[in-house]
């Protein structure tokens, strides 16, 4: 009998709960009529070479393990994604500790611009200038392999950011 006293109070506390998160959604912002999306290679702005086949890659990888939209051809696409990489830059952030003015550990920042627009129409879904994807990483061997090795972690950052961007915050 006891424990039954704690009955109005478990009920309270829980719809107390659900209505704190009456402004929530799970899951994905798109409409409904958005299911499918074709994505270009990425367009690389910068002067550093080969950015895009990275980036395209982890896109489509985060586009499938979010699972909001099916990747297709163009034709068969209710969208499309333009991404184009505008900005790469390359940071120390911590040097040895014997030599002061070498770096032994570097963070790349990957800059894009996005904008996805209907198929049928060209109307534009949703457009966002200013998206960027980072990535720390050691100086292991020479400067140039090592940016090889921190790429792959700031494209799958900035992926990440491009689609939440196409999957979460939609206009009316």
């Amino acid at each position: 009998m006891r424990h039954l006293r704690f009955i109005p109070l478990a009920l309270v506390s829980s719809l107390l709960l659900l209505s704190g998160c009456s402004g929530y959604q799970l899951g994905s912002q798109l409409p409904k009529d958005i299911n499918s999306v074709y994505v270009p290679t990425v367009r690389n702005q910068t002067d550093e070479p080969l950015l895009e086949n990275e980036a395209t890659k982890a896109i489509l990888e985060q586009i499938q393990r979010d699972g909001s939209l099916k990747i297709v051809a163009e034709k068969d696409a209710d969208a499309i994604l333009d991404v184009t990489i505008t900005s790469y830059k390359i940071e120390p952030l911590s040097f040895d500790s014997d030599n002061r003015s070498t770096p032994d550990e570097y963070r790349l920042l990957l800059g894009a611009r996005i904008e996805m627009r209907r198929n049928d129409t060209g109307k534009v879904l949703v457009r966002n200038a200013s998206l960027q994807g980072r990535n720390d990483f050691p100086l292991t061997g020479d400067l140039t392999s090592a940016k090889q090795n921190g790429l792959p972690g700031a494209a799958d950052d900035l992926a990440r950011y491009i689609v939440a961007a196409i999957t979460e915050a939609w206009p009316d």
